[in-house]
């Protein structure tokens, strides 16, 4: 649900908000500035005065740049007061977003601006409202160099806020208060991490010290009892995370609620939407998702090659939890990945090296599933120790700077005494994944010993190299071998202990991979995905505007309404129970599943026809029963059905499959 720094999304690495900047850099070439290569990074003293109930700020920036022509970005809602250097007045000229000037010797400028912004939505961009404040670095409320230059900005930030509210900024805290005037902190940042994000809101803080670290909790009043589950999580993530890969790069760690359901993070500090905050998923996945990004997308930034950060951060958090939970979690989070995989439409799949950030399902599916699964070969292949040696290393290497994935692969070389070019490239540079067919089984008794033949094929031009895990069921227990398979087949004979009585390749899923048809149950994703998926509506009325626009949310990617050409694209199915009903008769497709039918206000479910056709249902009981799906319903794309009450999901699952193809009975 997270995101990493410099600009985020997913609802959870190079992200929307810094792809921005970089942009506008672009705009100012345009204009003509000159872009001064900096010996430097910016620096910025600023004092902030927001008044939300007002949706004003005001603020006056000391900026220390390089002299000369110099381009800066400030949002165009700001109305630009002043600008000077000591007492003299500096000329200025704005264009929209832009202001050109050149700073004179010495480098300081001062810059007072201020005016209104937006109210609270559900995007990302500045908002200042009675809500409180969202103020995203690099999000055009403070004046910023264009281009930027190699390093973000230090800076120093005091911001001031009326009563009842409270502020809080990335960085460290350095002093806080209260008078009569309201509440004041002052927070700073002395290496290039990026730029100041500032919110406020009309919280409860609660605060604890742990370890040399202050970790705190901004809730709002109705969050009361979040705080000690909250805070606990916290010291123990940060303190496992420091343990693996090195000291935790920041004086604290924040935990903000905000209006909007979104999941934000940043240096220091995550930004977790009101109604989502105490969702106990937060607490067991987001919140070590994004304490782990302090390291990797804060503490390393990511650059240029492609987004390696929410791979290993989804690795070394979403992973190691499930992993911490037992075997079978670390492999149905594993066929998880797997499955979304499968429900990629091959036009939408890209390279590693072209993810930027979770701009869709898609981009998801590739950025976090796809990069998690080859940290997860990389270790089997190198073993856990050098791994684990390599993360320390580089860690230690590229703190506070960029890197990409080929810093990372050096790491990874230097700890194992490993060419890996290889295997970085194949799985990074390419678009796909193989698919693993198991041709002759026969178990082959010699006077040796006894042993199973098996051949192994894979689809993929040109092969992967690949390390497929098999097991041997034997008459004295299973038996795991690794077969070594660089082309297109390979035959083997693998000897075991005992008479053999089938096996099975790759049966916890540990390569990335197509899956085989028998190993891929139908999920939503299968529907959501598919550009030119067909939409019917099949309600009424109010119902029928519900189920428009809960099909708009649903769909990851374009649809068409359904035109009865009997085509064979995917079909998405809205609406009320009875129509529903008569549109399943009227088109063929299966009745309601027995294990839906007659449960909650409203039923969710994938069923393929005979000839092959995907469709998704979505049944309610009436336009509330429909509305109630639009928020929740989006985030369930990996289940095959599911039932709901209102807006909680009393059931879900995914439907059973057959004997894998994947596995072949081969006992005398």
């Amino acid at each position: 649900m997270l995101a990493p720094s410099r600009g985020r999304v997913h609802l959870e690495g190079m992200t929307t908000l810094r792809i921005r900047a970089l942009a506008l850099a672009g705009a100012a070439l345009v204009l003509g500035a000159i872009a001064p290569a900096f010996a430097a990074p910016p620096h910025h003293d600023i004092d902030l005065t927001l008044d939300p109930a007002a949706g004003r700020l005001e603020a006056v920036d000391r900026l220390t740049l390089p002299a000369g022509a110099q381009s800066l970005h400030l949002d165009a809602a700001l109305a630009l007061h002043e600008v000077r250097a000591g007492d003299r007045s500096i000329p200025t000229i704005r264009q929209g977003d832009r202001l050109r000037l050149t700073v004179p010797e010495g480098g300081v400028v001062t810059i007072r601006y201020g005016g209104r912004l937006p109210g609270f939505t559900t995007g990302t961009g500045l908002t200042l409202d009675g809500e409180g404040a969202f103020l995203p670095g690099a999000g055009g409320w403070l004046p910023e160099p264009s281009p930027t230059g190699t390093e973000p900005p230090t800076w120093r930030l005091s911001v001031r806020v009326p009563s009842p509210y409270v502020a809080v900024a990335t960085g460290r805290l350095v002093e806080e208060g209260r008078d009569a005037a309201g509440y004041r902190a002052v927070f700073e940042e002395t290496r290039s991490v990026e730029e100041p994000s500032v919110f406020a809101g009309p919280w409860t803080v609660e605060e604890r010290l742990a370890d040399g670290l202050r970790l705190r909790l901004y809730r709002h009043t109705e969050q009361a009892g979040l705080g000690d589950g909250y805070l606990d999580l916290s010291r123990q993530a940060i303190a496992a995370a420091a343990a693996r890969i090195g000291p935790y790069p920041f004086d604290g760690f924040s935990i903000v609620s905000v209006p909007p359901p979104v999941g934000l993070g940043f240096p220091g500090l995550t930004a977790i939407g009101r109604s989502v905050l105490p969702l106990p998923f937060i607490r067991s996945q987001s919140l070590t998702h994004e304490i782990l990004h302090n390291w990797w997308g804060n503490g390393v930034r990511v650059g240029d090659g492609g987004n390696w950060a929410e791979g290993l951060t989804t690795y070394m958090a979403d992973y190691a939890a499930a992993r911490g939970r037992g075997a079978d979690a670390a492999r149905a989070m594993r066929l998880d990945w797997l499955r979304d995989y499968a429900a990629l439409p091959a036009e939408r799949d890209r390279p590693l090296t072209e993810f930027r950030a979770k701009v869709h399902d898609a981009a998801q599916i590739v950025g976090y599933g796809k990069a998690a699964m080859l940290f997860h070969m990389l270790e089997a292949e190198i073993g856990g120790a050098a791994f684990d040696a390599a993360i320390r290393s580089f860690w230690s290497g590229h703190a506070f700077r960029e890197a990409g994935w080929s810093d990372l692969r050096l790491a990874f070389e230097a700890a194992s005494s490993r060419d890996l070019r290889g295997l970085f490239a194949q799985w990074l540079e390419r678009r796909g994944a193989p698919m693993l067919t198991l041709g002759d089984a026969r178990s082959d008794a010699r006077a040796h010993g006894e042993g199973v033949v098996l051949t192994l094929r894979q689809d993929a031009d040109p092969p992967y190299a690949l390390t497929v895990p098999v097991l041997v069921e034997t008459a004295a227990g299973v038996e795991e071998r690794a077969v070594r398979l660089d082309g297109r087949e390979v035959t083997v004979r693998l000897p075991v202990g005992a008479p053999p009585r089938a096996v099975s390749v790759d049966p916890g899923f540990d390569l990335f991979r197509r899956l085989s048809p028998g190993e891929a149950p139908p999920i939503l994703r299968d529907v959501t995905l598919r550009p030119g998926a067909e939409r019917v509506v099949a309600a009424a009325g109010e119902a029928a505007e519900a189920a428009r626009e809960l099909a708009g949310r649903l769909m990851d990617a374009a649809a068409r309404d359904a035109d009865g050409s009997g085509s064979a694209a995917p079909l998405l199915l809205v609406g009320t129970d009875a129509a529903v009903g008569r549109e399943l008769e009227r088109r063929g497709l299966p009745p309601v599943p027995a294990d839906v039918a007659g449960r909650g206000s409203a039923r969710v479910w994938v069923t393929r026809t005979a000839d092959g056709r995907t469709a998704l249902v979505v049944s309610g009981a009436d336009a509330d029963a429909l509305r109630a799906l639009l928020r929740p319903l989006p985030h369930y794309g990996r289940q095959s059905w599911l039932v709901f009450e209102g807006t909680k999901a009393t059931g879900r699952g995914v439907w059973e499959m057959g004997d894998s193809p994947l596995r072949r009975v081969v006992g005398r």
